[in-house]
């Protein structure tokens, strides 16, 4: 049987715990780790919809209402993500705190995982309990665009899926063998699940189930080295398979396979070359193993650099190195393959680096703990860490002034709105202008009427709990070169679902996303049934910051 060889803790673990005031500096170090737990948490569970996060919602309240992905509410991401929102509606509620209290639930139990880990390999759960912190302190900073994303929960499914990995039943356990095979079977499901939020994520099956084969075949006898190969094997296919035919009977059951083949196997390779090309594979992947390293966080390059340097914990934990390090190698090789560097891609590896990152604070902090002097030489030594890089772009305030911002808004109500339309906006997407849009539409129709928005802003449809008259959310389906036949789709929904109000965006241009420069109002000269649609069945009612608003003549 697979069996991870008893840790070994180093002579400054062992030698460290001694003395009451290692003990009393040991408490202060728990309460502040839980303290900045706890507010990191709160923050996040603040965090309002970017655009991504208004898509997931849009596509899970159809699921919710009977309804399936791509068939009718159309996005391309993987279906994974979409299971995670419509659970978190049915759990919490329709409102955009839901996610956010389903996304602060799953990252708690990360940090949970992680001190099991951390038990198992280094021999002490604070050491995992630091790099749950600098997790949850990297996702925080990646502020509300980033986070809610397919990775952000592909994450924890890894980190829970390591922890069946290295589950070993205890000797003599009553039907021992079985929890073992179940054990690996769960590992499975959940790799299985993390890759249908991310593709790229399903490389821990692999690395994991290697681990595991490589172990016990050389702990195996010569006559049973097939055995201790094949059993991991289909327990661990075997909880994957589980996870795959269930999510394909759900498409199938709704008659949505055909548009859910279409979406990834069709449309979604034709995304990725817009910004691939194969002459420059190998730079995109170092560009995202660099960017992991230094991108985004000072604290996870400072922790690597003190879990190499410094002596080990115990003698697991070159192992888990290997283990952890190899499943953030197939996530980076992804991102490169991807092309497209957006931070939330980086959502799965960075917490796992902050695993072993929070290895190396723990010996710092095992050679620090003994004296006064020593505690806070720690503490000096984490806060010039924390002035260096961190995860948070596109902004204009530092994340700690944004924290500030937000406790200011629940303090004082009537600054409440003005301070989260500064918050929540960022390049094109106006927090403020999308709320005015959604009153407007609630207002000028009933509950029971769909509406139709000809632009790049789905959450909308959610602030306004309006229906969308169209499977297609958003359009940029219409203003790809190679998807042109949605269009004939589209005008189908409008015809048989004709919408209430239609609303028009401006300067919502992604040459990365849709391959040009048009903006959605522009992209109309290029289509013209609906450009004739527009025209003839509705008139221009007002202007909204960068949306027109249609109603019918």
């Amino acid at each position: 049987m697979y069996v991870y060889e008893p840790a070994v803790e180093s002579d400054a673990k062992s030698g460290a715990d001694e003395g009451d005031d290692g003990r009393f500096f040991d408490r202060a170090l728990l309460i502040a780790a839980f303290g900045a737990l706890a507010f990191l948490l709160a923050n996040i569970v603040l965090y309002r919809y970017g655009r991504d996060q208004g898509i997931y919602a849009i596509v899970a309240e159809a699921m919710v209402t009977g309804g399936a992905p791509y068939k009718d509410a159309w996005d391309f991401k993987p279906p994974g993500v979409f299971i995670v929102y419509a659970l978190a509606r049915v759990l919490f509620g329709k409102g955009e705190h839901a996610i956010r209290v389903l996304e602060v639930t799953a990252l708690a139990s990360m940090v949970w995982a992680f001190c099991i880990l951390s038990r198992r390999w280094v021999s002490d759960w604070r050491a995992g309990l630091l790099g749950g912190v600098i997790a949850i302190g990297v996702h925080a900073q990646l502020e509300f665009w980033h986070t809610a994303q397919p990775e952000s929960f592909g994450a924890v499914l890894i980190a829970w899926g390591l922890v069946c990995v290295t589950y070993e039943p205890r000797e003599g356990a009553t039907h021992a063998w079985r929890r073992q095979l179940g054990a690996w079977a769960g590992a499975g499901a959940l790799y299985t699940f993390a890759a249908l939020c991310k593709p790229p994520l399903g490389g821990a099956f692999v690395v994991s189930l290697g681990v595991v084969a490589i172990a016990r075949v050389r702990a195996a006898g010569a006559g049973e080295k097939l055995r201790a190969l094949v059993h991991p094997a289909l327990a661990f296919s075997a909880g994957g398979a589980a996870v795959v035919a269930l999510v394909a009977l759900y498409f199938a059951a709704k008659g949505a396979l055909a548009d859910l083949h279409y979406t990834l196997f069709v449309f979604t390779p034709y995304y990725t070359k817009l910004s691939f090309d194969k002459r420059w594979l190998w730079a995109y992947v170092y560009l995202a193993f660099e960017q992991f390293l230094v991108g985004f966080s000072s604290w996870i390059a400072a922790g690597l650099l003190s879990a190499i340097a410094l002596p080990e914990l115990s003698t697991k934990e070159r192992g888990a190195w290997g283990h952890v390090l190899a499943i953030v190698g197939m996530q980076l090789f992804g991102v490169g393959l991807q092309a497209k560097f957006f931070p939330y891609h980086y959502g799965a590896a960075l917490p796992l680096g902050a695993l072993i990152a929070g290895w190396g604070f723990w010996k710092i902090w095992l050679r620090c703990r003994r004296t006064v002097l020593g505690a806070v030489a720690f503490a000096v030594f984490g806060y010039v860490v924390s002035q260096g890089r961190g995860a948070s772009r596109d902004l204009d305030d530092t994340y700690w002034d944004r924290c500030k911002m937000r406790i200011a808004a629940l303090r004082d109500p009537s600054i409440r709105r003005k301070t989260e339309d500064y918050l929540y906006s960022v390049a094109d997407v106006n927090s403020g202008a999308n709320r005015d849009v959604a009153e407007w539409v609630t207002q000028n129709s009933r509950p029971d009427q769909p509406v139709f928005v000809w632009g790049f802003e789905p959450e909308i449809y959610d602030l306004a709990r309006r229906k969308p008259a169209s499977r297609y959310v958003y359009n940029v389906p219409q203003r790809v070169e190679w998807a042109l036949d949605s269009r004939d789709r589209l005008m189908a929904d409008l015809e048989a679902t004709p919408p209430a109000i239609i609303v028009v965006e401006r300067r919502d241009v992604f040459p990365a996303v849709t391959g040009n420069g048009l903006d959605s109002n522009d992209s109309l000269t290029s289509f013209p049934r609906m450009a004739s649609y527009l025209r003839e069945r509705y008139r221009l009612a007002t202007r909204i910051e960068d949306f027109d608003l249609y109603l019918p003549r």
